[in-house]
């Protein structure tokens, strides 16, 4: 018996390693039909790839972001849509992390926000290169692109440090300024990094929220039970309020080397009309 307990630490150690280490070149594809009350029918089948937390860099890098970009392209959706954390923190990286956005093939386009991760050395200069590169980033900004024959408009929202207390109210703010720019004739969709913003997305009616930041809670017991529900109130898959519905994506990257029970995750939608 002692023997087995002097041996118990190492192997518990190792029994981590490897699972740690073999998580952190697989992702999978998670699959959902929406069904969308206010849905024109002209985009009824409408696709979207819905990509996240990237974190290029770190623990995140060669073969595994390689798969996500044939894989994204693969699945041929209508719109690729990004919600931020492309970079794990170092710009070094991020040369690397735009060509990989600019590799991503959606029918209609492709759109993106950043992430918290991606202003840890310089939210500005960040910024700067994306945009310089011709990515569309969205910073409390909009876009509307011709789907299908049907204009529809994205919003993407900028991160904001804040406390707690005070994070869902700049958040209104924000939602607030930039739904100023809304076209009523358009199919409006919202891209936010941290997942609460749906507070707001519900008061202003969007039928449509993708979101990141969470890693699916990374270390769940089960699916409702875990680091996830301790920290955020939506913190993995699919979450409907009245005519609004929220994904939020366990993200494709990693900054820690271990997930339990939060599996890293392309997101492919299908959004379908209400009958």
């Amino acid at each position: 018996i002692g023997a087995v307990a002097a041996l118990a630490p190492p192997l518990v150690t190792v029994g981590l390693a490897s699972v740690a280490l073999a998580q952190l070149n697989h992702f999978r594809v998670r699959r959902f039909t929406l069904s969308i009350p206010t849905l024109p029918r002209a985009l009824d089948g409408m696709t979207i790839v819905h990509v996240s937390d990237m974190h290029v860099g770190g623990l995140t890098s060669g073969r595994v972001l390689r798969q996500m970009v044939q894989t994204t392209n693969a699945l041929r959706a209508d719109l690729v849509l990004l919600t931020g954390d492309l970079i794990d923190h170092a710009l070094a990286d991020l040369s690397e992390g735009i060509a990989l956005v600019k590799a991503m093939e959606g029918r209609y386009g492709l759109w993106m926000i950043q992430g918290n991760h991606d202003l840890l050395e310089d939210g500005g200069e960040f910024e700067r290169r994306v945009k310089a590169a011709g990515v569309p980033l969205l910073l409390d900004a909009s876009a509307s692109a011709n789907v299908r024959g049907y204009p529809v408009q994205f919003f993407g929202l900028r991160w904001m440090s804040a406390g707690a207390h005070q994070s869902d109210h700049v958040t209104a703010m924000q939602m607030h300024d930039v739904l100023k720019q809304r076209h009523p004739d358009a199919f409006p969709i919202l891209l936010a990094h941290h997942p609460h913003a749906f507070d707001a997305a519900v008061k202003a009616d969007l039928p449509l929220t993708l979101a990141g930041h969470t890693h699916g809670g990374q270390f769940m017991l089960d699916h409702q039970h875990g680091v996830g529900p301790a920290l955020f109130r939506y913190w993995s898959g699919l979450y409907t309020r009245g005519r609004s519905q929220l994904v939020v994506s366990n993200g494709v990257g990693n900054w820690l080397p271990i997930r339990i029970n939060a599996p890293a995750e392309i997101i492919h939608l299908t959004l379908r009309c209400a009958d």
